[in-house]
């Protein structure tokens, strides 16, 4: 069985973001049932990477160097979207990134 932070470091070092969230619902559901069913996954000690994994394409460019989008204009709209969609993205790491870098702490599974 794995812990609570191999599961971490897995959806960290998943690219593809689809994969990334199938991951993450899985592992949260495991996590939820184990719990309830009185017999919890053990939180464990991990050694994520440095930066999650991402896609090759598309590059990734700095927010400086990414065209303007007119409000209200169909770019825009979809540049709201792409905004939302990489902010999920990025809080949905930083959730695994905790759990992977800070399951060491005394008791961490009861703040879980």
């Amino acid at each position: 069985m794995k812990t609570l932070t191999e599961m971490a470091v897995e959806v960290l070092t998943t690219a593809d973001g689809r994969a990334k969230t199938d991951l993450s619902h899985q592992y949260a559901a495991r996590w939820r049932a184990a719990r309830s069913a009185g017999d919890p996954i053990p939180v464990g000690t991990a050694n994520p990477p440095l930066r999650p994994s991402r896609p090759e394409t598309p590059e990734l460019l700095d927010p400086r160097n990414v065209p303007r989008r007119r409000p209200g204009s169909p770019e825009g709209r979809k540049a709201i979207l792409h905004a939302v969609a990489h902010i999920e993205l990025n809080a949905a790491d930083q959730h695994w990134d905790i759990i992977a870098r800070f399951g060491h702490v005394p008791h961490a599974d009861r703040l879980l």
